[in-house]
């Protein structure tokens, strides 16, 4: 049985939503010069010494600096906490129970909307 292409485009939806938007961002003890190129983040975020918190895109260590893909750099002594994006397993189980919720709130207001002419048959029938 195939699905219908509407159904599956919502599906592919849910999925893409529940796995790519359930990160957060995590204090690391792995210093930037400690990545190899297997393990080096997609983006990081340093929150400087001053309190002023900047994300760098594709960052490499050049020297003593962390540097982005547009030039942005920041120097490891003016850092005070570094972040990367991980995968956050609570976030995603909790968004998956808000869709489950907000799907069967539908189908209830759907399913009243339907019987409220009273032709929907209850039980097992006469």
């Amino acid at each position: 049985m195939s699905m219908r292409p509407l159904a599956r485009r919502v599906i592919a939806a849910l999925l893409l939503v529940l796995l790519t938007a359930c990160h957060s961002w995590q204090p690391t003890t792995v210093s930037p010069q400690g990545w190899t190129p297997e393990e080096r983040p997609s983006s990081v975020r340093v929150t400087l010494v001053t309190g002023e918190t900047v994300t760098i895109e594709n960052p490499t260590v050049r020297n003593d600096s962390i540097v982005g893909a547009t030039g942005l750099g920041v120097a490891s002594r003016d850092v005070r906490l570094f972040q990367v994006q991980r995968f956050s397993g609570g976030k995603t189980v909790g968004l998956g129970l808000g869709i489950a919720a907000g799907l069967a709130a539908v189908a209830a207001v759907v399913i009243l909307i339907a019987c409220s002419g009273g032709d929907c048959v209850y039980g097992g029938g006469n």
